[in-house]
């Protein structure tokens, strides 16, 4: 992360009703009224099209270069066609620089049918305000602002205003600059048009771009002219993964700068160190106390960097010549704050007293890598910082950034070009990037899992962030309250932990290395995947799980565009998984050990498994820069290989699921989430969404009590239709059907969806109330996307009924209707397993299932449970073994295997049995209704 100040204010543009300068010629604090000078070409009035659809009727910008002056003369005639536009155009506004310039009104008119309302000689006139905009930013700019409430405008008028401004900056030493942003489609005007004028004898020079602009060039009355058609062609479409000289708008440049080393000479004595620094002032006092405590002059300019930075506040001053000159380094120091200027200066001389080679460079903050495409002009940069020559090495010290320490004094900042200031003058440098020697950001992750691949992932996080931006959220942890650290810890969380319940945080800063730290404890939804009888764990919080590279470079406009890669950094992610301890047999896949590149950045990584515990570090360090187009392909596929290359865990087949931790033997497993559960509902007592979460983790682990006291709290804090269905559901499986209906019943009441009408009809015809069931489906049921659903419903409530016949044709005729559906072939063998029905020709369905399903071991289970009603329970045993092996946690399965085995004379499955009633009873008394009774 950069913090960068625009402290260097010195682009001439102009944008919308108003216009900002950078520097006027005579200082003139009132507006001034005259006509245009001589060499300004007026727009006739008659010409304006006051009749055309677009609201710019006409824009007409002309600017003269002449003896270290230029002036802006600025027409324009806006359509008032909308109650906004109106209002808008209302009050008129100007800003400009007094102790630079003038601003001068030629004229204020309505334009209303064929008549023309002078606006100036009906006695209006321009107020003057003295008005700092942007003191929210800490700048201060100087300007005057002139206002002008427009009186008498009318729907349907056109209004035209036009001025001039002058600007001359003595700190240029007579030479002039402008860069002004042509406008383009869409944008539409009825007349548009940009003039550039001077006297054949100076010296200009002047270029646009990017792209193609059509520029008429032209000699009149002893002056050079350039004058462009206005609005350009609609830009092309650029990707944004382009460096910035080819996405920024086209615009024109002129200027009397001679070249680079020009600049650089100008700006250099504003810089000059020697003799700020009086002895015996407090400056000097802070320079003993450095050298006090180091002699190694590495350690003395990283103390200096940081003292600028932690104890000069930065605020902009633009008053006076304060665009470009800075104010001493002794004002600086008494006044305790300053620009990006101030800071450099006050660097520059306690580095000077400190006997270290340094000297500025000029740079622009957004735009680094166009800056050679630029004229040589000080507009080309916003910021000032300092280079530093120390035994031989180079040291980039910005005192308008923040967390600078030895460790990272040499990381370069993010730039590409910058212009050194020297007396003999410089030419452009460009910045070698090197990777930052202590990480920006290392997270490390611990996943507690414990308890079992089946259940959620208890999390511990560190973000360490270090630099600029560790100081700067150690700034703000020492300013902002508990809720707003809370507002922190869960932003960070929800952007590197998805769907994380939080139990606990903090926020801490370390200023002796700048490093800011943000601490998190939680639960997370577990990662486990099934994969055949084992199951999976991906790790999408390492960094080349998300490794991607896919530039867009198909258009033939884009095809040799280089790739922007960004800055100079380094990331480390460090992730420990801990496994159960009594379960042996996991495995690491994926490869450990990694040291590869990709499009400029290198990725390494280690990682071992080793006593239940899985350690993994990667790094991604990149130098940043550019990618030749020729060479994305290759990157690609680089970064292809990478992702590919992803560590991941395999489970033991025979690891311990979740309906296994209500056996005593793995109780002990929970009490971690108990407690961690605990703390989560601490933080937030009154969240109905804490209870839900805890009722979730204890109905999936056999607790089947808790998880109603859980859905007791929740409604009573939050009474939703969608809680009310839930805990309908938990009343079925706790063999409560009534209760579950009044749940199911609140939850329609709440919410009369068809959601909402399929569970009340369910639980309605599994107690009996078979007419009112029925009657409900009727009514919901649309025969859309949803019918299938419905008839599933109806089919059971007609068996529940007596009436089980109906249902499989209500099931056949779906089918029919829907042919080639798996899942209903299935349904139909589930169906007919459990009411008995169609048993002729019951294996056939079931035989299809499994045969069509996507899910084989679902349709397994269908039909070892047919194989148990028609009285073999041989063959019911072999599929209850097929479907275990695919997945084992289906509780059903296993049912119907120890039902087959007592029934084949084995009691090995009785003890299963009876868990199964104790932890999910109303699905066992569901199974003997089926006839499946021990």
């Amino acid at each position: 992360m950069r913090f960068v100040s625009l402290c260097l204010a010195g682009v001439s543009s102009l944008a919308g009703a108003a216009l900002l300068a950078v520097g006027p010629a005579q200082a003139g604090e009132d507006v001034l009224y005259a006509p245009p000078a001589r060499w300004v070409e007026p727009y006739k009035d008659k010409d304006i099209d006051t009749a055309g659809k677009t609201p710019l009727a006409l824009y007409d910008v002309q600017q003269r270069i002449e003896s270290g002056v230029l002036s802006i003369y600025v027409d324009r005639a806006i359509k008032l066609d909308a109650p906004q536009a109106l209002t808008q155009a209302g009050t008129s506004s100007a800003a400009w620089q007094p102790d630079k310039g003038d601003l001068i009104v030629h004229r204020v008119q309505i334009l209303r049918g064929g008549q023309v309302i002078d606006v100036l000689a009906g006695g209006a006139k321009y107020t003057v305000l003295r008005r700092e905009t942007q003191l929210e930013q800490r700048t201060l700019d100087g300007a005057l602002t002139a206002t002008l409430a427009v009186p008498g405008l009318q729907m349907g008028d056109v209004l035209r205003i036009a001025y001039t401004q002058t600007i001359h900056d003595p700190t240029l030493k007579g030479e002039v600059q402008l860069t002004n942003p042509l406008i383009a489609a869409p944008t539409e005007a009825g007349f548009a048009r940009e003039i550039i004028s001077w006297p054949k004898a100076e010296h200009v020079v002047w270029k646009t771009g990017p792209g193609t602009v059509a520029v008429k060039e032209s000699e009149i009355a002893g002056d050079h002219r350039l004058t462009i058609a206005l609005p350009l062609a609609k830009p092309e479409d650029m990707p944004e993964d382009a460096p910035v000289r080819y996405r920024r708008p086209s615009a024109i440049q002129a200027g009397t700068f001679r070249g680079w080393a020009e600049v650089s000479q100008i700006f250099a004595p504003l810089y000059d160190p020697k003799g700020t620094i009086a002895e015996g002032s407090a400056l000097a006092g802070e320079v003993a106390r450095i050298a006090g405590q180091s002699a190694d002059p590495l350690t003395r300019a990283a103390l200096a960097t940081q003292l600028v930075q932690d104890q000069i506040s930065y605020q902009m001053n633009g008053m006076a010549t304060g665009n470009y000159v800075p104010q001493t380094p002794e004002q600086t120091w008494q006044l305790r704050y300053g620009d990006c200027k101030a800071k450099t200066y006050l660097l520059l001389a306690l580095l000077d007293a400190l006997q270290i080679a340094a000297e500025p460079v000029l740079v622009n903050s957004s735009a680094s890598d166009a800056v050679p495409d630029l004229l040589p002009m000080p507009n080309a940069f916003d910021h000032v910082l300092v280079r530093a020559t120390i035994a031989g090495g180079e040291y980039w010290l910005d005192g308008t950034s923040a967390g600078t320490r030895l460790a990272n004094l040499g990381d370069t900042p993010g730039f590409r070009n910058g212009l050194p200031l020297r007396r003999a003058g410089a030419e452009l440098m460009a910045i070698a990037p090197r990777v930052p020697r202590v990480p920006q950001a290392r997270v490390a992750l611990t996943f507690d899992e414990r308890g079992g691949i089946d259940l959620p992932t208890l999390v511990t996080a560190r973000a360490s962030l270090s630099g600029a931006i560790g100081a700067n959220l150690g700034a703000i942890v020492a300013q902002v309250s508990e809720k707003q650290k809370d507002e922190i810890i869960e932003k960070f969380a929800g952007s590197t932990l998805p769907n994380l319940v939080i139990t606990g945080g903090s926020l801490s800063y370390d200023a002796d290395s700048a490093t800011a730290h943000i601490d998190v404890t939680g639960i997370q939804s577990g990662n486990w995947e099934r994969q055949g009888v084992r199951k999976r764990e991906d790790f999408g919080d390492l960094p080349s799980k998300d490794v991607t590279f896919n530039p867009d470079r198909a258009r033939a406009l884009w095809k040799d565009m280089p790739v922007n890669l960004g800055f100079a950094s380094n990331q480390v992610t460090e992730l420990t998984v801990l496994l159960p301890e009594d379960e042996d047999g996991y495995l690491l896949r994926g490869r450990p050990d990694l040291d590869m590149t990709f499009a400029g950045n290198r990725l390494q990584r280690t990682a071992t498994l080793t006593d239940h515990r899985l350690h993994v570090v990667e790094s991604v360090e990149s130098l940043g820069g550019e990618l030749p187009a020729g060479e994305i392909a290759a990157e690609k596929g680089k970064a292809a290989r990478i992702a590919n290359s992803a560590v991941f865990l395999l489970s033991p087949a025979d690891a311990v699921r979740q309906w296994q931790l209500g056996l005593p033997e793995y109780r002990a497993r929970i009490a971690p989430y108990e407690e961690a559960y605990a703390k989560a509902i601490a933080r937030e007592p009154d969240d109905a969404d804490a209870y839900l979460n805890r009722a979730s983790f204890r109905w999936g682990t056999t607790d089947l009590a808790g998880a109603l006291k859980d859905f007791d709290k929740a409604i009573e804090l939050d009474p939703s239709a969608a809680t009310y269905r839930r805990r309908a559901l938990l009343k079925r499986v706790m063999g409560n059907f009534e209760a579950g209906l009044l749940d199911a019943r609140k939850a329609f009441e709440l919410d009369p969806s068809a959601q909402s009408a399929r569970a009340l009809a369910g639980v309605l015809g599994r107690t009996g109330k078979t007419q009112e069931a029925l009657a409900l489906i009727d009514e919901f049921d649309d025969y859309g996307e949803q019918h299938p659903s419905f008839v599933e419903v109806r089919a059971d409530v007609l068996a529940y009924g007596g009436r089980a016949q109906d249902g499989l044709d209500a099931i056949n005729a779906l089918i029919e209707e829907r042919p080639g559906q798996a899942y209903l072939y299935n349904s139909s063998c589930w169906f007919r397993a459990r009411f008995k029905v169609g048993e002729d020709t019951m294996i056939d369905a079931c035989n299809k299932a499994v045969e069509q399903s996507g899910m084989a071991s679902a349709a397994l289970d269908s039909r070892a449970l047919a194989w148990l009603q028609l009285g073999d329970p041989g063959k019911a045993k072999a599929d209850a073994d097929a479907a275990l092996a695919l997945a084992p946690d289906q509780t059903s399965t296993r049912y119907f295997r120890a039902i087959a085995l007592r029934r084949m004379g084995d009691g090995s499955g009785d003890s299963y049995i009876a868990y199964l009633a104790k932890i999910q009873p109303g699905q066992v008394r569901d199974f003997e209704s089926y006839g499946l009774k021990p």
